[in-house]
């Protein structure tokens, strides 16, 4: 039986007494009902009333391609007639998360090579935080596992990316972070710079505040810095344009690894297809998912640089780590031809070059009027 089948209040009160919803205060839902969203075309979205709606946040920052491609539905019906699912532990693959990890290597800054998959941006973060510290202990300096990231940043909703980020509503509700991680300043100069102080230098100081955190512990005790290259969920803060490189001089003099996490940012959204290539960022590791798929799948993808995977085939041995549905066939079909079609029809280029051009300006000419 299809949804069609159901009347709008006995949906919402089937969803209200069987679905407990990701950031929803349940209690409020239940007393208003949920809003029941039944299809969607292009950037609009439709829901079970027939109200068209322009979904501006592209779904949670995810449908970089827009609603009902049919090419995208085309590729995961036929991967599901060839191969709807396999695992990649102990030595096995399949074809379609090989092709993509190839892709991604291409599309990434030019010492990232590596993929580890998963299938949400919490999954890879939380993956990275693992990566990061084996890592270490693999270089026979297990102590150096402190990581450093912001206050008000958004690393995901696990133990580990709740832990990451620096939402204090998700750190009291876990009644515990994982140890070792600690939260400076964010850099957002709107908020948060002195009097008079230049955007130039608050993003000098708001960098000084992770040089002063890895001193404060001690550079043979700090893992890796890792932050959004523009906050997401903490704001949509952009920071200065001189944090991100007196950050990464910061992260090589003392030998601290830098994790971006572009699961918003990733593929596009800032005119390059990592946020990595518009700061002028060479990370050590990236995470990406959201728009990898443009949410047509569930799909992560933690890209791993040179350094990193070195280390991790050479002295490593075998990872004790992964997913049940890590590379899983289908969503890397969807993927790859996702970005087939970002590239084909010229998205990333029409960021950088057009639309956010027109809105920037039109957001300084509404402000400024």
């Amino acid at each position: 039986m299809t949804y069609q089948n159901y009347s709008l209040k006995q949906l919402q009160q089937i969803d209200a007494a069987h679905h407990l919803h990701p950031f929803t205060d349940h209690k409020e839902m239940r007393e208003a009902g949920s809003r029941i969203i039944t299809h969607a075309n292009g950037p609009f979205i439709y829901d079970s009333e027939g109200t068209e709606i322009l979904d501006g946040m592209a779904g949670l920052w995810c449908v970089n391609i827009g609603y009902g491609r049919d090419e995208l539905a085309d590729a995961a019906y036929a991967q599901m007639k060839e191969l709807p699912y396999y695992n990649s532990f102990f030595k096995c693959s399949t074809p379609t998360p090989v092709l993509l990890a190839k892709k991604l290597a291409e599309l990434a800054p030019k010492h990232v090579n590596q993929v580890i998959y998963g299938s949400s941006g919490s999954e890879a973060n939380d993956t990275a935080l693992r990566l990061v510290r084996h890592y270490w202990a693999l270089e026979g300096k297990p102590e150096k596992n402190r990581i450093i990231s912001r206050k008000t940043a958004y690393h995901g909703s696990t133990i580990a990316g709740a832990s990451l980020g620096g939402m204090e509503p998700m750190h009291k509700q876990l009644n515990g972070v994982v140890p070792n991680i600690v939260h400076v300043m964010m850099p957002y100069a709107y908020e948060l710079a002195l009097p008079g102080e230049s955007d130039h230098d608050f993003g000098l100081r708001a960098a000084k505040a992770v040089e002063d955190a890895i001193l404060e512990a001690g550079a043979d005790k700090v893992a890796a810095f890792i932050g959004e290259p523009v906050m997401g969920a903490g704001g949509v803060k952009i920071p200065p344009m001189s944090y991100w490189p007196e950050v990464q001089r910061i992260c090589r003099k003392y030998d601290v690894l830098l994790m971006l996490d572009e699961v918003i940012t990733g593929y596009g959204r800032t005119g390059e297809w990592f946020a990595a290539q518009t700061f002028g960022i060479e990370p050590d590791t990236i995470t990406t998912a959201k728009a990898l798929t443009s949410g047509y799948q569930p799909l992560s993808a933690l890209l791993v640089g040179d350094r990193v995977a070195a280390t991790l085939v050479e002295k490593g041995g075998e990872f004790n780590h992964g997913y049940t549905y890590s590379g899983h066939p289908v969503a890397c079909a969807v993927a790859l031809k996702n970005l087939e079609i970002m590239e084909r029809e010229g998205l990333v280029d029409r960021v950088k070059n057009d639309t956010g051009p027109y809105f920037a300006k039109a957001l300084q000419e509404h402000i400024g009027g």
